[in-house]
């Protein structure tokens, strides 16, 4: 029986004793597509008791839990390995207990994730579980929580954090590219969360903003490379799809980002300030000071286009 198994997206790869190497060369025996990785990135050493991770000198080195490691690092159960934008799930198959006896941990019966037995809803599809009976049912208020194994809601957090370094250091060199696309797919999925009204728990309530920060800024810096109209519309979007006003910095970035890349988004600076508008009587000073900067910003980006027919 093999006692260790990685999960990688839907799928969960056994591993066998001896060592299991991930790269992005199609000789490894996991090969990942993806441009952050080297073609032999990590080793995992697979041993009767433990199993030990190693970067094989990568370029961008491995996290496991949101830390990079120096050196070997031998893997406990539930363990989130980073290999370049790539998230993988160390399990113990020995840790897992049968579901039917209000042990620690219970299997989704919908995406086959592993949580524990305390989580109301899979981090990995949303469903609802039900530890007695492993059966799970649609809940679509939890579909995009994600709870992460170590306890609280932050699953989304932490990700964003972590592919973050990876995304600025590429930034920093002028690889925009590379850099757009570890950063889209998780922007994207925050907005389209967003826009559909059903955005994560942290980005619910404006005393929460590590999340909707961290995502305003890694947008406006995509927005200084040269697919700069398309991420000053993200920043409008998802400020309007959440109702919130932007904070002075922001629009001071703006109105650089603006002239630089003569955006023409008139119409959907206008919609940000319509649904600003709504809600007039609830803002601070500050707030409406803010929101007559955007107002000329406006007027701007409306005046250089309607030159510019």
């Amino acid at each position: 029986m093999t006692l260790f198994r990685l999960r990688y997206r839907s799928s969960d790869l056994e591993l066998s004793f001896g060592d299991f190497v991930i790269g992005r060369s199609g000789r490894c025996n996991l090969a990942l597509a993806d441009a952050l990785v080297s073609r032999r990135h990590a080793t995992l050493h697979v041993r009767p008791g433990s199993v030990v991770v190693e970067d094989l000198d990568s370029r961008n080195g491995v996290m496991v839990n949101g830390v990079r490691i120096e050196g070997p690092r031998e893997l406990v159960h539930m363990d989130r390995i980073f290999i370049g934008a790539q998230e993988l799930l160390f399990i113990d198959t020995e840790q897992i207990t049968d579901r039917t006896g209000g042990q620690s941990y219970v299997v989704c019966d919908s995406c086959g994730a592993i949580s524990g037995a305390a989580k109301r809803h899979c981090g990995d599809c949303g469903r609802r579980l039900d530890p007695a009976t492993g059966e799970t049912s649609k809940d679509w208020s939890s579909v995009f929580a994600h709870e992460s194994p170590w306890g609280e809601d932050t699953r989304p957090v932490r990700k964003l954090e972590v592919i973050g370094g990876i995304a600025s250091k590429a930034i920093k060199m002028g690889r925009f590219d590379e850099a757009e696309r570890v950063l889209l797919p998780h922007l994207d999925e925050l907005l389209e969360q967003a826009v559909q009204g059903r955005p994560h728990a942290d980005l619910e309530h404006e005393d929460t903003n590590s999340l909707f920060e961290g995502a305003t800024m890694f947008a406006l810096s995509l927005a200084d490379g040269p697919r700069g109209a398309k991420w000053i519309d993200w920043v409008f979007r998802f400020h309007t799809a959440l109702g919130r006003c932007m904070t002075a910095e922001t629009v001071d970035t703006l109105h650089i980002l603006v002239r630089t890349h003569h955006y023409r988004g008139h119409r959907t600076i206008r919609a940000y300030l319509d649904s600003l508008g709504n809600q007039a009587t609830r803002r601070t000073k500050e707030e409406r000071f803010v929101i007559g900067r955007i107002q000329g910003l406006a007027q701007m980006v409306e005046a250089h286009a309607s030159v510019l027919g």
